[in-house]
């Protein structure tokens, strides 16, 4: 792709360590049990994807888990469960992103919700010397500040328009090989970030695109 001006980044599993197993075992350990279920009922219902899209706010999200537990739980401790699923940002990562930032425009697009996202802002201030995740970014587009989230193919449509981006000359990578393939769907150049690969593994040393 010799006319890349344009990367646009996913965040969970590109930039920043996941592990969504955490939450189940951050509530086993206050000896709350009934966890699988409490997920079926969460994704049966659309609660993750309505907290993606703002269709629900945080509280509502917190009160649909304590409805189905029986609970009282109080919203720190559904919010540090919640959280535990976010692990870290390595260094070397924003160190190389940093260096694509003399040759590409770098732009972040991520399905969240406010309890991750203001959690993830801070460790990210905190660690690295930029004041906010979207300050390291030219631009940075969140689900739950869009409406919608990937793969539905509007967002990229939506992040186009309001980036005034040529999708000929952007890419997107992503984790999900469905959200690539949304992408691409509006003429965005996918790429497929698998498990193991690092997004240093997509360039040359010239930061010339390798694929």
């Amino acid at each position: 792709m010799q006319n890349l001006k344009n990367i646009i980044f996913d965040f969970g599993e590109v930039i920043i360590n996941i592990a969504p197993e955490a939450v189940s075992e951050r509530l086993a350990q206050k000896g709350i049990h009934h966890l699988e279920a409490l997920h079926k009922h969460l994704l049966d219902n659309n609660i993750y994807h309505d907290l993606e899209t703002d269709a629900i706010g945080p509280e509502d999200f917190r009160d649909a888990i304590r409805d189905f537990l029986q609970l009282p739980l109080s919203n720190e401790e559904i919010d540090e469960a919640w959280n535990a699923m976010i692990l870290d940002i390595p260094a070397q990562r924003i160190a190389f992103m940093e260096k694509l930032k003399s040759k590409y425009r770098l732009f972040l697009l991520s399905n969240t919700n406010a309890i991750h996202y203001n959690y993830y802002n801070k460790y990210f201030a905190d660690t690295f010397n930029y004041p906010s995740l979207d300050a390291f970014f030219e631009k940075a587009w969140y689900s739950y500040l869009m409406g919608v989230r990937k793969p539905d193919p509007e967002i990229f449509r939506m992040l186009l328009e309001y980036g005034g981006l040529s999708p000929k000359e952007t890419m997107f990578i992503d984790d999900l090989e469905e959200n690539v393939i949304a992408a691409a769907s509006v003429g965005i150049h996918p790429c497929h970030l698998p498990p193991g690969k690092e997004i240093m593994d997509l360039f040359d040393e010239e930061l010339k695109l390798i694929q």
